[in-house]
Order: structure tokens, then sequence, then C-alpha cells
């Protein structure tokens, strides 16, 4: 397995937050990390990071325990693309993309020319080549995103931890983000987790699921046979329920809109 917890407990100070999590990822897959608000998700990507030192528990990235780790070999195993990104400089986006191949460098080592045309070809398969050039910090939410997500490719590390990326974007971008990350696992053989709210992104470009509340494993299991309407009510609230189309496409809706509405296509717009 490429990612492994095990009986992990974490907190701050005297405050527990995550309460014996294990689960184990393999090579080429993407885990969603779902749960409502306060849950523990992002607790546990930071652990995973070696951000936050375990209360128990082990984390091991290819077979590699992350406590026994400094900060430089923890980068060249995972990368980190967070929910909100703005850089407090004005770097181009070639420049945001080149900075995350440091772990690989030498101290005081710049990026050759090799370095610079791998950043051109991840920002192509990002479909942002033509925004190399540009300011970060002037582009949209969504471009940001693709910027962070060729940043986390080009580092080249095996697992990628993201944190909620589709806070802000669109209903378009959403889907955009999530088919690119899609496409990167196949063609990298990547291990991602990643943290997620909308259940049918998860069913839909998800191959398992971790469903967490109050710091506990609620549910986990390949993302077909584990998003059931008991499993969803139990982590997300009663106000959930499973459906399938006419078209046959699975779908999660919520049973009402607000008090006094029983469907939501009873709602007047």
């Amino acid at each position: 397995m490429n990612l492994s917890v095990k009986n992990l407990c974490a907190g701050y100070g005297k405050r527990s937050v995550l309460k014996d999590i294990s689960f184990s990822i393999p090579e080429g897959k993407i885990c969603a990390l779902m749960g409502p608000n306060g849950s523990g998700k992002t607790t546990l990507l930071r652990c995973i990071n070696g951000v936050i030192p375990l209360k128990n528990g082990t984390i091991e990235i290819m077979g590699q325990n992350i406590s026994t780790l400094n900060r430089l070999k923890i980068a060249r195993l995972i990368s980190v693309v967070p929910q909100v990104s703005f850089s407090p400089f004005s770097f181009s986006c070639m420049d945001m993309v080149l900075m995350s191949g440091a772990s690989r460098m030498k101290a005081w080592g710049t990026p050759g020319v090799e370095e610079k045309e791998k950043a051109l070809k991840i920002l192509e398969e990002c479909g942002i080549r033509h925004l190399a050039d540009r300011a970060f910090n002037n582009l949209s939410g969504g471009e940001r995103q693709l910027v962070m997500l060729g940043r986390g490719l080009f580092q080249d590390a095996p697992v990628m931890l993201l944190d909620e990326p589709n806070t802000h974007l669109d209903f378009a971008n959403q889907h955009h983000i999530m088919g690119l990350i899609r496409a990167m696992v196949e063609k990298h053989s990547l291990t991602v987790l990643i943290t997620l709210h909308d259940p049918n992104l998860t069913h839909y470009y998800c191959d398992e699921v971790i469903m967490i509340k109050e710091g506990k494993v609620a549910a986990q299991g390949p993302t077909r046979t584990t998003m059931t309407d008991q499993a969803l009510r139990r982590v997300l609230g009663d106000n959930i329920q499973t459906d399938i189309t006419q078209k046959g496409v699975f779908v999660v809706t919520p049973k009402y809109v607000h008090a006094g509405v029983s469907k939501p296509h009873e709602v007047e717009l």
C-alpha cells in the first residue's frame, strides 16, 4: 500500500480530534475523505503530511514511517494541494510550479532546462500552458487551482493530498478539476486522498471513500458499495437520500429543501 494509517489518534493540546483512525490506499486509486465540518478531515491530512504530531498510531508512505522522516524526505513522498491558494509575492505560474521541485534540487540550486521543459509539459497537461508567464495572483480561482494541481504533479511525489480543491469553483470547473485529477492518477499511478463535501463528486470520480464523524471512521470501502442511504445519513444527517435517475445515474439529493417542503421540485423559483 502506498499510504497506510494505523490506529491514528491526534489532536491539539489536550483536545482529541482523531480517534483510532485506520485505513490504507493502494497505488493508482483516488480515495475521498468525507464528513461534516469539524469532523477532523483537514487535521487528518495535516497528520499524514507530518505537520501535526500523533498521540498514537503510525502513518506509512511507501513503507516509510512519517514520524522518522524530515521535511525534505516527506516532500519527496507527499504533495499537498490546499483548498485556497494565494502567494504573498508576485510569482508567475511557471515559478509556482518550479518551486515545488525544490526537494529534488541541491542547496542553492536553480531549475535547469530539463526542469523548465518538464514544468511546461505539466502546465500543458493541465490545459494552462498559455498561463505560464501570467501572475499567479491575477488568475481566477479555477485557474489557480489548476496551477496548484500542476505544482503538486511537478513535485513528483507518489502520494497527493487535496483539501477541498473545489472550494469556490462553479459547477463546470468542479467537474473539470475532478476529471483532471482522475486522468493524472491513471497516467502517473498516483495515490490520492481528497477531502470532498459533495457525495456525487465522490461517487463519480473516486474509487474508495472514508466517511468520518466526530473524529472516528463511520464507514469505509469501495465507493459504490459504501455510499448507502444508511451510511450517508449516519455521517451527513437524515436529510439525505440516494436515487437512480431515469438515465441510470446514481445521485444523492436532500429529502427536503426547507421546513414545509417535502420534495425539491416543489420549490418555486
